[in-house]
């Protein structure tokens, strides 16, 4: 297989069966995918013994790779490392302090918290992808160990749903993040719903997700506007957050609360509406965009259009394949990354050595 292309290994141990349908597999599965369509890559997977596949893999980003996946974990002097997650478990810790070849890693704004287990992984030497400015910038503050990079999220505008010339649902709450809060979101509206005898068809869907992807873009398709509920910034917040991007590509009114990772194409007055994220703002919020005037409301659905052309898969591919095509040259350049701690350790005795000999 294409023996003068570099070989780019992808790691995946999905030990929850529904793991490999998930936002974050999606993305890699993506950067998976630009790597597959490049001259200059051979992108491989290996799959950890530990895997759980599903009786029903409908909806598995990485199913399709099974048969085809490498049989063993073995890094070559030429590879190159794109790792998301928790795939530095795949070497050991003294290749973590000193990866073997040039490793590309999608990192998140929420693997700074104290909490996360990922949060040890930013001191280890890595080419990283920020997926939004703000993420980037807290990511930056935090400090990571190597050149950081902004990459957006982006879709396949071609391989979105037909929209139905009548869209059925009237307000759509995607409520599988945090289906509690999506519930008392739900109850807020159908009340006023109900009180006010407005007849509206609002659909609340929790989980189980749906089985595949394109089943959730035709519900959201199918709507005329969208409630959304991302992740709470306690919970870890978002890294990018797609419905409301894939929301407005199809033509959905937006009201979605700031999440860290949504901020840069969540404009509020400009392609959505971005309520306070309370239960209580988010359905007043809501209510508002519901009762806007139809000139008010084509203005926000064609800023949404508009911002949706510019996050569309092919800049992302050329993004990423540009930046692993860089891999090599910056990772020849030491200065970018952080000693690791045994050598900064060494580097002040030498400054406690050279004060005490007067050099």
């Amino acid at each position: 297989m294409g023996g003068s292309k570099t070989r780019v290994l992808f790691f995946r141990r999905l030990i929850n069966p529904g793991a490999g349908s998930n936002g974050g597999n999606l993305k890699l599965r993506d950067g998976f995918n630009h790597l597959a369509q490049s001259e200059n890559f051979e992108p491989r997977v290996y799959f950890h013994p530990d895997t759980r596949w599903p009786a029903d893999l409908a909806g598995n980003h990485w199913a399709d790779l099974k048969q085809d996946a490498l049989p063993k974990w073995k890094i070559r002097a030429d590879d190159l490392l794109f790792f998301s997650g928790h795939d530095w478990q795949s070497l050991t810790p003294e290749q973590r302090r000193r990866p073997p070849v040039p490793v590309i890693n999608i990192v998140q704004p929420r693997h700074v918290r104290k909490q996360d287990r990922r949060r040890e992984f930013l001191r280890h030497p890595a080419i990283r992808i920020a997926k939004s400015e703000h993420g980037a910038s807290i990511l930056r503050k935090y400090g990571v160990n190597g050149p950081l990079f902004v990459i957006p999220d982006a879709i396949d505008l071609d391989a979105l749903p037909p929209i139905p010339a009548e869209k059925d649902i009237d307000i759509l709450i995607p409520g599988l993040k945090q289906p509690d809060f999506a519930q008392k979101l739900y109850d807020n509206l159908q009340s006023w719903n109900q009180k006010g005898q407005l007849g509206l068809n609002i659909y609340l869907q929790l989980p189980p997700k749906l089985p595949e992807r394109m089943d959730f873009l035709r519900l959201i398709a199918r709507s005329k506007l969208i409630a959304c509920v991302p992740l709470e910034t306690a919970r870890g917040a978002e890294g990018f957050y797609l419905p409301a991007l894939e929301a407005m590509a199809l033509r959905s009114l937006v009201v979605c609360p700031h999440a860290i990772g949504n901020v840069d194409h969540c404009l509020d007055g400009v392609n959505c509406l971005v309520p306070k994220f309370t239960v209580k703002d988010i359905a007043k919020v809501t209510k508002q965009a519901w009762n806007l005037p139809t000139a008010h409301r084509e203005e926000l659905i064609q800023g949404g259009l508009k911002t949706a052309r510019k996050h569309h898969i092919e800049q992302e591919r050329t993004a990423t394949i540009q930046l692993v095509k860089q891999a090599p040259e910056l990772w020849a350049q030491p200065e970018l990354f952080l000693p690791s701690p045994s050598e900064t350790k060494q580097e002040s005795w030498l400054v406690k050595l050279r004060r005490i000999l007067g050099f």
